[in-house]
């Protein structure tokens, strides 16, 4: 048996699925891409928490710094619909193998570092790697699973991309407590080579072969747009808040915003003459599939505000160490872990409805984390539930939604599709910790009685990401029928 993604000339198409391959080997390749996408999703954040010591080691500038911690997700975010088109036109497989190959070489990089400038190449490097690799994992589970088995493959890929972040934190705050070795920071990066390895072979083994089924012209023009849109985006808003909006940003993001309408419009055009374009616009008209993509933004936006503004406010407000702050936080990743084992499990009705009732779930418990830090203090039992409660909402509704639009879609815009999400959860969780960081700091600066700052700025937070959720919650009107 071959999947195929379509009758175009663009298509990719299978070969030796999971389907031809048995049950062994179906679950070795979901092992594989998954754990590679765990290892790019836990850079996004390894190295926050070990910042200070990084930055103490290696004598980095404050700008060093930030192009350290930010490098490797501007590299990353930028690169995703590249990537995704790529691995429909040269094959999923190879590009897995490149990016994991490029991730383990430039971790090594990191690793061995004994200068700001080699680190940050590093980062950025490794950024590219997670590029290639990650979206050619939702378009390999898309091809290559169908029914319930791809709802389940969803909701794992769903929890690793949620994990990762929270994860990474965590291990950040491990590596540095526990100095292995006398290494410091370096075993965040150095972890990653024996991973990165193994992946690399085992790939080579139990990933499906995609070949299309004739060559098409690259969209060179098409690439470049988008990697210097979504780049001049991403470095305004990463970089622009907190340096106060220098011209330099907001020219950025000008610059940004209208190669966006060009390139959209080159887009369509190419499409209409039959060549492949790096993105497919015809998808965007299928019904429900832009509700989808803003359901997964506004979640994400939510989530990289939670992500800061509680680790500000538990090691800011009530004085709590990193690696406690880390744990408390890990509450939510489980929560977002634990409904995407078992979303797809539940009686087909009430899948139906798992995104609006997730939904629901997380306003419920972002206005009661408002009501918690403002009318009382923050309670180290009902504080961690919440976000739990909050995760398993997120978790749900971003897993069950992509699961939605995955089977509202012919499989030739696989490619399209995990660019479009994987590109999106990236911007959202960039652009909320900018924009809901810059919340919480302006309300800790102005307006509010001295020693309730934190409490009431945490509770601004709250009340933001109830506003993101219910929004949320109406668009999930519109999804796809299953």
């Amino acid at each position: 048996m071959t999947v195929a993604s379509g009758n175009r000339s663009d298509a990719a198409v299978l070969t030796g699925t999971p389907s031809d391959l048995g049950a062994g080997r179906s679950r070795w390749m979901l092992l594989v891409i998954l754990l590679g996408q765990g290892l790019a999703a836990m850079d996004t954040a390894i190295v926050n928490v070990a910042a200070p010591t990084l930055q103490a080691d290696l004598g980095l500038s404050g700008a060093g710094l930030q192009l350290t911690v930010a490098g490797y997700g501007l590299a990353y975010a930028s690169f995703l619909i590249t990537a995704s088109r790529l691995g429909a036109m040269f094959g999923y497989r190879r590009l897995f193998v490149i990016g994991m190959a490029v991730f383990t070489f430039s971790s090594f990089l990191c690793g061995s570092a004994d200068s700001s400038q080699t680190l940050i190449l590093g980062r950025i490097l490794q950024g590219l790697g997670a590029a290639l690799l990650v979206p050619q994992v939702l378009s390999l589970i898309q091809l290559s699973f169908s029914g319930a088995q791809r709802a389940r493959a969803v909701g794992l890929y769903s929890m690793i991309l949620g994990l990762g972040a929270a994860a990474g934190q965590l291990l950040g705050g491990v590596v540095v407590s526990v100095d292995l070795l006398g290494l410091s920071w370096r075993p965040a990066f150095l972890i990653n080579i024996p991973l990165g390895v193994f992946l690399v072979f085992v790939a080579l083994i139990v990933l499906p072969r995609s070949e299309p089924a004739s060559r098409q012209r690259l969209d060179i023009a098409g690439m470049i747009a988008i990697v210097t849109a979504a780049g001049c985006i991403l470095l305004a808003v990463t970089f622009g808040p907190e340096l106060g909006w220098p011209v330099w940003a907001i020219a950025a993001l000008v610059v940004g915003m209208i190669i966006l309408p060009i390139f959209w419009k080159y887009e369509k055009r190419l499409e209409a003459r039959g060549a492949a374009p790096v993105l497919q616009p015809q998808m965007l008209k299928i019904p429900g599939i832009l509700p989808g993509l803003g359901i997964v933004a506004l979640g994400f936006v939510g989530y990289g505000g939670w992500l800061l503004t509680v680790a500000l406010y538990l090691q800011a407000g009530i004085q709590m160490s990193p690696l406690q702050s880390g744990l408390t936080f890990g509450a939510y990743a489980l929560g977002f872990g634990l409904s995407n084992l078992f979303w797809s499990r539940l009686p087909q009705r009430l899948i139906g409805l798992a995104p609006m009732l997730a939904l629901c779930a997380l306003s419920l418990a972002s206005i009661l984390i408002a009501a918690l830090v403002t009318l009382a203090s923050w309670h180290s039992v009902l504080g961690p539930f919440l976000l739990f409660v909050a995760g398993s909402g997120h978790g749900m509704s971003f897993g069950a939604t992509v699961s939605r639009m995955a089977n509202a879609i012919p499989a030739r815009y696989a490619s399209s599709l995990s660019g479009l999400v994987t590109t999106c959860s990236q911007f959202s969780i960039v652009s909320g910790t900018a924009l809901i960081g810059s919340i919480y700091f302006a309300a800790v600066s102005y307006g509010f009685s001295a020693g309730h700052a934190d409490e009431n700025a945490m509770a601004c937070v709250a009340v933001v990401i109830f506003i993101l959720a219910s929004a949320g919650v109406v668009l999930s009107r519109r999804l796809p029928n299953i």
